[in-house]
C-alpha cells in the first residue's frame, strides 16, 4: 500500500511539474500558440493602422490636389503662399512627436492614436471653409499638432507586440500604405471634386476624406488594444506564450517606467540622430513626390484631371517597392546595405530627370525615382527598432527619427517652386544631394556598427541577468553587453 501510495504521488507530482514547465517554459507547444497569437493580433492591429495611415497622409497632402482643383485661384494666392500653407504644417510636427510617445505610454494607443486622427481630421474639413491664406496656415499648424504623434506612435507600439525580427515586414507593411495613400490620392481627389453640388470641387475633397478618418478613428477605438498582457483576444495560453517570446527577444515591457535618464540617452547618442538624418533624406524626396506629383506630372502639359490620375503611376511603383522592403532584408539581413543600395539608384535617376528635357523620360525616371526612394524609410525604422533597446530610450528614438521626417516637408516644401516650372531643376538635384547624403551616414553606421560589435566580442562581457531588477536591465538600453547591432 506504502508503495502504491508513493507511486500515486511520484505520478501526481510529475504532471504537475510537466503542466508547470508547459506553462512557464517555451517548447513545441508554443510554436502553435505564437502563431496563433500572431494571427490575432496582426488581424486586430494592422489593417486599422494601415488604413489610418493611408488616410493620414492623404489627409495631410490633400492640399496638393485641392490646389490643382483651383484651391489657390479660389482664394486668390499668389507667390509663395502656397508653399508656406504647406510648410506650417510641419512647423509644429517637428516639435510634437516626443512629447506625444511619452503620452502614448501613459494613456494606451487605444485611446491616444484615435484621439489623435479625430483631432486632426476635424481640422482638414475646417480647411474647407477656410476663405484666406491666414486660416489655411491656422489651420494646418494645429493639424502638424496631433498628426505628429502617429508614426512614432506606432512604431513604439509594434515593440510592445512584436519582436524586433517580426517588427520588420509589418513597419514596411505600414509605410508602404502612405506609398498607397499617393496611387488613389489622385484618382479620389478627381472624382471628389467632380461632385456637382453647392460647394466647391475642393471643398468635397476635404469634407469628405475628413468624414473616412474618422469612421475609422472609431473602428480603432474598439477594437486595437494597449498591451498583449491586457489585450481580451488573447487566451490565457497564447499571452503566456507571448510574454515568453517577447521576453526572450528584449521586447519592449509594458511594466517599464518612464526614464529621464533613457530621453538623455537618446537625445545624446549620435546613432539616434544618424538615423533621423536617413529618415529626414529619405523623407524630402517622399514628401516634395506626394505633394508636387500632380503639379510636376502638370508642368509635363497635362490637364488638372490628367495630372491627378497619372500621378498615380509613379506612386504605385513605391508602393512596390515598399512592399519589397518587407522581404529583401529577410534576403540579406543588413540594413545599410539595402539603404545604400536604393538611395545610390535615386541619386542617379533624380540626376537624370534635372538633366533631360524630354516630357517621356521625365515621367519616366519620375516612376523609377519614386521606386528607389520609397524602401528607405521602412528600412531605416526597422534598422533603428532592432538597434535601440530601452522602453524610452527607443519611444524617443522612434520619435527623432520622425521628427527629422517633418523637417524634410518643411524644406521640401519650398524646393519645387513655381519660377523653376516646368523643369523644376532645383528640386529634383536638392533630393539627388539628399540620396547621397544618405548613402554616406548608412555606410558610416554600418562600419561604425561593425566595430562596436567586433569590440564587443573580444571583451566576451556577459549579461548577470541574477543580480540586476528589470528596470536596471533596460536602463542599460543597447550598451548592455550581449547585444550586439544589426548591420
Amino acid at each position: 500500500m506504502a508503495k502504491e501510495s508513493a507511486a500515486r504521488d511520484s505520478a501526481a507530482m510529475s504532471e504537475k511539474s510537466r503542466s508547470e514547465h508547459e506553462i512557464n517554459e517555451p517548447g513545441k507547444a508554443d510554436d502553435e500558440l505564437i502563431k496563433s497569437y500572431l494571427r490575432k493580433t496582426d488581424l486586430h492591429l494592422l489593417p486599422l493602422t494601415f488604413a489610418m495611415y493611408f488616410l493620414s497622409v492623404i489627409d495631410r497632402n490633400n492640399i496638393g490636389n485641392a490646389k490643382a482643383a483651383g484651391m489657390d485661384k479660389h482664394l486668390g494666392l499668389h507667390g509663395q503662399q502656397f508653399n508656406w500653407i504647406i510648410s506650417a504644417f510641419f512647423f509644429t510636427y517637428i516639435f510634437c512627436e516626443v512629447p506625444s510617445n511619452i503620452l502614448l505610454k501613459r494613456f494606451g494607443a487605444r485611446m491616444w492614436l484615435p484621439l489623435l486622427a479625430v483631432c486632426w481630421s476635424v481640422l482638414v474639413a475646417c480647411m474647407a471653409a477656410a476663405k484666406s491664406y491666414g486660416a489655411l496656415v491656422a489651420v494646418r499648424v494645429l493639424m502638424g499638432v496631433f498628426e505628429a504623434g502617429y508614426v512614432p506612435g506606432f512604431i513604439y507600439m509594434t515593440s510592445f507586440w512584436y519582436t524586433r525580427r517580426q517588427q520588420g515586414p509589418r513597419i514596411a507593411l505600414f509605410f508602404s500604405a502612405g506609398v498607397f495613400a499617393g496611387i488613389w490620392a489622385g484618382p479620389l481627389a478627381a472624382r471628389l471634386q467632380a461632385i456637382d453640388g453647392k460647394l466647391l470641387g475642393y471643398q468635397y475633397i476635404f469634407i469628405i476624406e475628413a468624414s473616412m478618418t474618422v469612421l475609422v478613428a472609431a473602428l480603432m477605438a474598439l477594437i486595437v488594444q494597449d498591451y498583449p498582457s491586457t489585450a481580451r483576444f488573447l487566451s490565457p495560453a497564447e499571452r503566456a506564450a507571448a510574454l515568453r517570446m517577447l521576453e526572450a527577444d528584449r521586447a519592449l515591457s509594458p511594466q517599464a517606467l518612464y526614464s529621464t535618464r533613457q530621453v538623455m540617452r537618446a537625445l545624446g547618442d549620435w546613432t539616434v540622430w544618424a538615423y533621423a538624418i536617413i529618415f529626414w533624406a529619405a523623407a524630402t524626396g517622399g514628401a516634395t513626390q506626394a505633394i508636387f506629383g500632380p503639379t510636376l506630372i502638370k508642368a509635363m502639359g497635362y490637364t488638372s484631371t490628367r495630372a491627378q490620375v497619372l500621378s498615380a503611376v509613379p506612386s504605385a511603383c513605391g508602393f512596390v517597392a515598399q512592399l519589397l522592403s518587407m522581404i529583401l532584408p529577410r534576403v540579406y539581413t543588413h540594413f545599410s546595405v539595402w539603404i545604400m543600395l536604393f538611395s545610390a539608384c535615386a541619386c542617379a535617376f533624380y540626376a537624370i530627370i534635372a538633366t533631360t528635357e524630354n516630357v517621356h523620360v521625365r515621367f519616366a525616371f519620375l516612376c523609377l525615382s519614386n521606386f528607389a526612394l520609397s524602401p528607405n524609410m521602412p528600412l531605416v525604422s526597422v534598422w533603428m527598432s532592432h538597434n535601440v533597446l530601452g522602453a524610452t530610450k527607443k519611444g524617443v528614438a522612434a520619435a527623432c527619427t520622425v521628427m527629422l521626417g517633418g523637417i524634410a516637408g518643411l524644406i521640401g516644401s519650398h524646393i519645387y517652386r513655381d519660377k523653376d516650372a516646368p523643369l523644376f531643376r532645383f528640386g529634383h538635384i536638392f533630393v539627388c544631394v539628399c540620396n547621397a547624403i544618405i548613402f554616406i551616414v548608412a555606410l558610416a553606421l554600418n562600419l561604425y556598427f561593425r566595430f562596436e560589435n567586433r569590440r564587443r566580442d573580444r571583451c566576451d562581457d556577459d549579461l548577470d541577468a541574477a543580480t540586476l531588477t528589470p528596470e536596471q536591465i533596460d536602463d542599460l538600453c543597447d550598451s548592455r553587453p550581449d547585444h550586439r547591432y544589426s548591420l
